[in-house]
């Protein structure tokens, strides 16, 4: 009796436990829209599923893998996600596996190496096989005599020849690799370690020079071409091959040649260095054609899109690339000439910040901040709204405010130029 009661319970138990999955089943197959969009999630919890990516590619190597899962964040570029989220990390005091495999992934993303560089994991070196002379063949005895009846004429003893002694040959040692760099695109040659020093040449991607020196704080490599002249290249974003560890310091070195100053009136007062590198020259707020809305007589139809794109410029107003720029509260990072000369592009939620952090070397920078960069028209002035052409006066930009609209769907341009 007990033993099918026992058995009773226990078919119940099975049949609960089946239903339950079932029903899960069903919830997850037919009320998808319960799921919740990966693109939604806090920041700190977005870079936690990145670095589970990231520890996912690592073990398995399946790139295409990592790709599907980091597009469902809606990034638009994948490598830069991988990269800020590796900085972040950083700056948190992280270290170890979940650094190394951020790292390697945003490089096989299309980072260059030298950005992430510090966190890359450090290959183990090769032991070289040590040359060890061959062993002395042994010198036999002579054999020992048999002893005979004298002769009746004494005869000659006989003479033993000496064996000859093979002579040991020496391994022939494997030559070391001689240190170089290896540019992985256009890297500038200066006169001298520092971007105070004048660009004398410069290495295109695929050319390697010998490296010969180094500065006293390790941060410039110098160089010597194939036609024998030299210079300096900032180490921390070129590769390099074979064994740095002996390169020698060079502590004798020139400092920069003055910066020429143009010849001007005795009355004119030379123009003061400006005192940050990058200045924000405008903040644009789309117009309603622009952004994919329209007016329908006196009635507003809202666009999609919700883009902020920054424009940075050199000082003679073109268009510069290779230039980072960080979402001040987004904290992702872009680079110029990623969606046009000169331009980078994020996707805004409620809003942003920009300003530059980087120069095309990969210098830090000092810069403006652009703020006010919203998609809620309660925070939009009726100076920008004006200007945009969604209203005409207070009144009408006010009724906008009230109505809510095109709350979320708007977008902006901000543009940078560098001073010097």
């Amino acid at each position: 009796m007990k033993q099918s009661t026992r058995s009773l319970w226990l078919l119940a138990l099975v049949a609960l436990l089946a239903g339950f999955l079932l029903g899960t089943w069903v919830g997850w197959r037919w009320l998808p829209s319960a799921r919740t969009s990966l693109s939604a999630l806090p920041g700190e919890t977005k870079d936690e599923f990145v670095t589970l990516v990231a520890l996912g590619y690592a073990s398995t190597g399946d790139l295409e893998a990592a790709k599907e899962r980091l597009q469902q964040l809606e990034a638009p570029n994948l490598a830069q996600l991988v990269a800020g989220v590796t900085e972040r990390r950083a700056q948190a005091g992280d270290s170890g596996a979940d650094l190394s495999a951020l790292a390697s992934l945003a490089v096989r993303l299309g980072i260059q190496e030298g950005a992430v560089a510090a966190y890359l994991p450090t290959a183990t070196p090769i032991p070289q096989p040590t040359a060890t002379s061959l062993p002395p063949t042994a010198t036999p005895l002579p054999p020992s005599p048999t002893p005979t009846t004298p002769p009746a004429t004494p005869t000659a003893p006989p003479v033993t020849q000496p064996t000859a002694t093979a002579t040991p040959v020496p391994a022939t040692p494997t030559p070391t690799p001689a240190p170089q760099v290896v540019a992985d695109g256009p890297i500038n040659i200066r006169s001298g370690p520092g971007t105070d020093y004048p660009v004398v040449s410069a290495l295109q991607n695929g050319e390697s020079a010998a490296i010969t020196g180094v500065n006293d704080d390790q941060s410039w490599w110098q160089i010597q071409m194939t036609d024998g002249s030299s210079g300096w290249v900032y180490s921390q974003i070129i590769p390099t091959t074979g064994d740095t560890d002996q390169i020698p310091t060079i502590s004798d070195i020139p400092a920069p040649p003055p910066t020429p100053t143009p010849a001007a009136p005795p009355t004119a007062t030379p123009a003061p260095k400006p005192a940050i590198d990058f200045v924000l020259e405008s903040i644009r707020l789309w117009g309603p054609v622009e952004n994919g809305g329209y007016f329908d007589g006196p009635s507003l139809h809202c666009g999609e899109k919700r883009q902020l794109r920054a424009i940075v410029l050199d000082a003679a107003g073109q268009p510069l690339n290779g230039v980072t720029l960080l979402g001040i509260y987004s904290r992702v990072e872009q680079v110029t000439g990623s969606k046009g000369p000169g331009m980078a592009e994020w996707i805004l939620g409620d809003g942003d910040g920009l300003r530059v952090v980087r120069d095309t070397d990969g210098r830090q920078v000092s810069s403006d901040s652009a703020e006010g960069l919203v998609t809620d028209p309660a925070r939009i002035s009726d100076e920008q709204f004006i200007a945009a052409g969604y209203c005409t006066d207070a009144a009408s930009c006010q009724a906008l405010r009230d109505s809510n609209a095109c709350h979320g769907h708007y977008s902006w341009d901000v543009t940078f130029r560098r001073s010097y």
